[in-house]
């Protein structure tokens, strides 16, 4: 027959169609199939499959169901399509069924809420919460750092206004398609994501960047279900690919830690084949920019300085900020893992510990302070500071069963050149041959530092080997490069540090602190002139303190209090029309910071002592620890101050801190 001929048959009725062989009609509708799936998109594949089939099957199916009522025989029609007049199809029944085993699946991976980190036992009816969130303008604010850049660990979001909040559940609910979710180190993004998936509204496919394969290529299949699901067959795997396919609105992948991918996306994307093998990078930019998946919902989460580097044409239609936990969730979380030292440890820490306390509104943060709190160490003392935390925290894994064979001593000084070195190029990345050149594994540094796949070829920012390493939270990064400083510089090298870098950078700001905790506080014997002495080092035998001390500690000791002193006098000096030069009020609250860090009386005196009479703090937003610090030196004012400029520097929740620091004064302003 001619084309022409054969086309006219082709419209012919199904009754007519019947007459066509099985083979040829077969062939048909795998021609059909695969034509429209590299070229015309999923929803004409659906179309075209559906009517070719339907005509197969109309007049055995037809006879079944003649009088019958349609919404008795949803469970083996299309799910998703108009059901009017269409008929069961055996291949839509094998992709519902597919599709059943993958969400059977998918509740196994499932892993429990907030699960703790810092080895703490939780009950079975832990609280479920959720942080704070918010959608913010994001990508005009363009003032996060590019990507993998080192930033300090408190340092907020510049650059970014607020719009409005929401709630969780409008994550997923959203007309938007594609929602980037930003946080901090420890903010819960994770988390969050992980509960996300466990939605009932979607068939959620959740997608980690860190186990997304490397060199090898892969389908868009294998990326949401093979590699995902490897208890599958490859009937299941395929049948269930196609429901995705045809049911799309249905679905929602979930993209999480973007952060952790060791390439960038390219402004031009091959669109190639579903069932084509490529790079993770070019399948999820067509899946970004609708090439694939048009109607699927997406969730990408990360850092905020590996969203920033996405492309104009691949960015998210809304991004959501993670703030901080609630009072009432973080306080909730606090209760459940405390137990019954609950209450004793809330007013230890929210009296006695302000700066400790404000940790508690990170995640992971919260259970770090709990692990410490619960479990504190006798070389440490009482937990009242950022740096005991860590120290505690650090000395209980010196203490646990994996760690003890090991020399404790050289592996901290081996970790701490890591940190420092990766600090002072800007990154919190460490390469393999960074660790290698230390003579570490991932096995030597597993409690501190996460291992993550390198995706080697796939971008200009190529490593040296199958993985890369990050602290497992920031403030480890930090803590470790304050200890390098300590201990490794000599005292030339320290003096220059300080001289030159340290206080004339604020990529140093949370090191100060952290060198305050350790120098002065946590070295609180060491006297100018004098070395740690041998009673000093049995009482107080935190590895921080034990690990191989350079004999010139003390010496750099005096010139770090001696640098915060003329720091103050500086301040000091300030008229009113300079604060607003250069970054003096956020120096000045850090430098309050670092005083507190160190614990010393002395010093926090001089810092009462040498406040100063006029100061503008405007438009620097304090933090909850920094706005409890502040209000604290101003509480112990003797003198006439003659201005304070606090225009929008602290929150409603710390007003009140304020009012009643400027009561208790015995000056005035």
């Amino acid at each position: 027959m001619g084309r022409k001929n054969r086309k006219r048959r082709g419209k012919q009725s199904s009754s007519q169609t019947q007459k066509t062989p099985k083979r040829k009609t077969k062939e048909m509708l795998e021609t059909t199939s695969d034509v429209c799936a590299d070229q015309a998109g999923p929803s004409n594949v659906s179309t075209t499959s559906q009517n070719v089939a339907t005509d197969q099957s109309t007049n055995k199916k037809s006879i079944h169901l003649e009088g019958a009522n349609l919404s008795n025989f949803q469970g083996i029609l299309n799910i998703g399509g108009d059901i009017s007049g269409q008929i069961a199809d055996p291949s839509r029944m094998k992709e519902q069924e597919a599709i059943e085993k993958v969400r059977q699946e998918q509740k196994k991976h499932r892993e429990a809420d907030l699960r703790p980190q810092a080895g703490i036992k939780v009950s079975e009816n832990f609280p479920v919460v959720h942080p704070n969130l918010e959608e913010v303008t994001f990508y005009q604010g363009g003032a996060a750092p590019k990507q993998e850049t080192y930033v300090p660990s408190t340092d907020d979001l510049m650059g970014i206004s607020h719009e409005r909040s929401i709630d969780f559940d409008d994550l997923v609910r959203s007309d938007k398609r594609y929602t980037g979710v930003i946080g901090n180190p420890g903010a819960g993004k994770s988390t969050l994501s992980k509960r996300l998936a466990k939605t009932e509204e979607f068939t959620t496919f959740h997608v980690k960047f860190s186990d997304l394969p490397g060199r090898r290529e892969l389908t868009l299949r294998e990326m949401l279900i093979d590699n995902n699901y490897i208890n599958l067959d490859d009937e299941t795997c395929k049948h269930s690919f196609e429901w995705v396919k045809i049911n799309q609105s249905q679905c929602l992948i979930i993209f999480d830690g973007l952060d952790q991918a060791n390439w960038a996306f390219e402004e031009e994307v091959a669109k190639l084949s579903y069932y084509a093998k490529q790079s993770v990078q070019n399948i999820i930019a067509n899946i970004f920019n609708k090439h694939y998946l048009p109607d699927v919902k997406i969730i990408i989460t990360s850092r905020p300085h590996s969203m920033l580097n996405i492309s104009h044409t691949l960015q998210p239609n809304r991004t959501i900020f993670i703030r901080e936990l609630s009072y009432d969730n973080m306080k909730s979380l606090f209760y459940a893992y405390t137990g019954s030292r609950a209450d004793e440890l809330w007013f230890q820490l929210s009296q006695n510990a302000p700066v400790v306390f404000s940790l508690c509104y990170n995640p992971l943060l919260l259970q770090l302070v709990i692990a410490a709190s619960l479990n504190p160490s006798k070389g440490v003392g009482e937990i009242t500071t950022t740096t005991r935390v860590f120290a505690t925290v650090l000395e209980g894994l010196r203490r646990c069963d994996n760690t003890k064979p090991r020399d404790i001593a050289g592996l901290i000084l081996q970790i701490s050149k890591l940190a420092y070195n990766a600090t002072k190029k800007s990154t919190v990345v460490i390469t393999p041959t960074e660790m290698e050149e230390e003579g570490l594994s991932s096995d030597d540094v597993q409690d501190i530092i996460v291992a993550l796949h390198a995706y080697v070829g796939f971008s200009q920012r190529v490593f040296d080997g199958d993985q890369k390493y990050f602290f497992s939270h920031q403030m480890f990064q930090e803590c470790f490069t304050a200890r390098y400083i300590i201990s490794q510089m000599s005292v030339d090298e320290f003096m220059s540090f300080v001289a030159n870098e340290a206080f004339a950078d604020e990529k140093w700001s949370v090191i100060r602190r952290f060198i305050s905790g350790l120098l002065v506080d946590m070295l609180r014997d060491c006297h100018v002139g004098d070395q740690v002495s041998t009673t000093d080092k049995q009482t107080r035998s935190t590895f921080l303190i034990k690990s191989q001390l350079p004999s010139d500690v003390a010496e750099k000791k005096r010139i770090w209090i001696e640098t915060l002193k003329s720091q103050l006098v500086h301040f000091e000096k300030l008229h009113w029309n300079e604060w607003s030069v250069g970054n003096n009020p956020r120096r000045y609250i850090s430098l309050l910071c670092e005083l507190h860090e160190s614990s010393d009386m002395e010093l926090l005196n001089v810092a009462s002592l040498r406040f100063p009479t006029e100061m503008d703090l405007h438009p620097l937003k304090l933090s909850s620890s920094e706005a409890a610090i502040f209000c604290d030196v101003l509480s112990k004012q003797r003198k006439e101050l003659k201005e304070l400029g606090l225009s929008n520097c602290f929150s409603p929740d710390d007003v009140e801190r304020l009012i009643s620091a400027i009561s208790e004064m015995p000056g005035k302003v």
